[in-house]
Formats: structure tokens, C-alpha cells, sequence
């Protein structure tokens, strides 16, 4: 992913679904599990706490190759806590 598609989607994280979404977070062991409501369609996003594995979300951009599981649903609630937000690090990597 070039630099300004990647910064563009970490400033649509925050303008869109932090400021606009409606989430719902649930414990589920070594997963954080969001459920995000508010735009076309609800949404679901994985976190591991152990970085076993990318984010993951339901939405289409997340499948995309370049995309790796960073969609803004997923960076959006990756930016929510200092537990997992370093996980951000990888967008950037």
C-alpha cells in the first residue's frame, strides 16, 4: 500500500468510524471481538491481544491484498485502547 493510501485510510478511521460508528466490544479469551454499526452495512472486527494474527473484519476492503486486514473499522478499533494500539505499527511497517 503507497503512503498516502495508507494515511488516507488511517485519517477515514478516525473521521468516519471513530467519530460516526457505533461499536460494541466483546471479550472472547485471546480475541477482542467489535461489532460496528453505523454505516452501509454492520461490520464485524477481530483484534488478538498476542498479535497471533492480523485484524480481521467482515468488511470487503479487508480481504484486499494490500489492504492485509488493516481496513478503517479495523484501525479505528485499534486506536480505542494502549492494549492493542501498537498493533498500528504494522500499517506503517
Amino acid at each position: 500500500m503507497r503512503a498516502d493510501q495508507r494515511d488516507t485510510r488511517v485519517l477515514r478511521a478516525a473521521r468516519d468510524v471513530l467519530a460516526k460508528y457505533k461499536f460494541t466490544r466483546t471479550d472472547q479469551g485471546d480475541e477482542v471481538r467489535f461489532d460496528v454499526t453505523g454505516g452501509a452495512q454492520p461490520y464485524v472486527v477481530s483484534i488478538s491481544r498476542t498479535w497471533a494474527h492480523p485484524p480481521s473484519c467482515t468488511c470487503p476492503d479487508s480481504d484486499r491484498p494490500e489492504v492485509k486486514g488493516y481496513c478503517k473499522h479495523a484501525i479505528a478499533m485499534l486506536t480505542l485502547d494502549p492494549e492493542w494500539s501498537c498493533q498500528l505499527l504494522e500499517v506503517y511497517l
